[in-house]
């Protein structure tokens, strides 16, 4: 991205970034991402989640028109430039503290049927 963003586009990379913390610490809270998570990348590896993470495929759609690619670069270098800025503080975000483990609960067992 050589020219500087512009508010639009620098709301959309906060937005990206709120909404995958979101949904870490919603999947956090119950144990369903591992409190001590090391990075975004391993974080989505283990999660299987597609190459844009949390990211919607609406907000994909969105950002690919608002981070167009370099004239004689492939059509998702701009928007992939970008969802890098978001990788990035995501993961200094999970290289500390995310959420006390007082917070984080455990989905109750399927297998378990209490006596009635």
């Amino acid at each position: 991205m050589a020219q500087p963003m512009t508010v639009v586009q620098q709301t959309f990379i906060n937005w990206c970034i709120a909404y995958s913390k979101f949904q870490i610490a919603d999947a956090m809270s119950i144990s369903m991402v591992s409190h001590d998570v090391g990075s975004y990348e391993a974080l989505v590896a283990d999660a299987q989640l597609g190459k844009y993470g949390y990211c919607t495929e609406d907000m994909v759609h969105l950002g690919r028109n608002l981070f167009p690619a370099e004239p004689g670069q492939p059509r998702r270098a701009g928007f992939d430039a970008a969802y890098a800025l978001v990788c990035t503080e995501l993961d200094e975000w999970l290289s500390g503290l995310v959420m006390p483990m007082n917070q984080i609960s455990f989905p109750p067992d399927p297998a378990f049927t209490p006596n009635t």
